[in-house]
């Protein structure tokens, strides 16, 4: 017999009946927390293992890394990253490479462009010098530093070798020749996950080695945030915005300078 239906049949248990009416709900809704508990633990027992991967790199998300473009339209596209760098690109006459030949462009963002600029003016003040603007600074200037970024051929992050600041010995990276001659070392950082060395997410790293060629931990170093976007003529991997323009802090301000006297 329903419960309820007893209970309006019988109203001197009416007391003794709600108890168990109650009961019963409960019962009822405890058994429904469990059933649609387990698909939430399910999803995220599926989560985790495809994040505990080993061969995994740091890529920013993206489902699908080609775009229908060439570099150059990349980065006018993202202007919320790389509008002022589209502009140095103009400046520094580079807007046929980063259309035509293929390349890896290892992309400063705007941020770094407005920290250095910020460093000239800074400098121009204090010595009574009238601010710049990026137009005033020299094609040669723009071409000198942008092709530190610039490796020529396609290079996914896949391709690099492994490299440790710890352990410089066994994984050294490899240095690379880039644009106008300026050396870079490029490399996979294999990064520790709980404990255990090599095990998480793999870095690309890029460091400066002419800066101190006898201690590697010494030299300035950036870490790729976002890699193997893949531009029709190539691969764009983005660089963390802590990253100095140039790789030495001073450098850009020293040169720019020079430049501007």
């Amino acid at each position: 017999m329903d419960m309820a239906y007893s209970c309006w049949r019988h109203p001197h248990k009416s007391a003794s009946c709600s108890n168990r009416l109650l009961g019963t709900v409960k019962f009822k809704m405890h058994c429904m927390k469990k059933i649609f508990r387990w698909p939430l633990v399910i999803t995220l027992l599926v989560l985790l293992t495809q994040a505990c991967k080993k061969d995994y790199y740091v890529d920013g998300g993206k489902a699908d890394p080609h775009y229908n473009g060439t570099i150059y339209d990349y980065l006018s596209e993202k202007k919320l990253y790389f509008d002022t760098i589209k502009q140095i690109v103009d400046l520094a006459g580079l807007k046929d490479m980063m259309t035509s030949d293929t390349i890896t462009f290892f992309a400063p963002t705007d941020e770094m462009i407005r920290v250095c600029m910020n460093d000239l003016n800074g400098d121009r003040y204090a010595t009574m010098k009238d601010s710049v603007k990026i137009s005033d600074i020299g094609a040669e200037v723009w071409r000198k530093f942008l092709g530190m970024y610039i490796l020529k051929g396609k290079r996914t992050a896949g391709t690099f070798p492994r490299v440790s600041p710890d352990n410089i010995n066994a994984f050294p990276g490899i240095n690379y020749i880039m644009l106008d001659g300026y050396i870079l070392n490029i490399g996979l950082d294999y990064t520790s996950y709980n404990g255990v060395e090599g095990v998480g997410p793999r870095i690309l790293m890029v460091t400066d080695v002419t800066f101190d060629p006898t201690n590697f931990r010494n030299n300035p170093r950036v870490k790729v945030v976002s890699s193997d976007i893949q531009p029709k003529n190539g691969v764009v991997h983005a660089l963390s915005i802590n990253h100095s323009f140039g790789f030495r802090r001073g450098e850009f301000t020293r040169i720019a300078s020079d430049y501007l006297k």
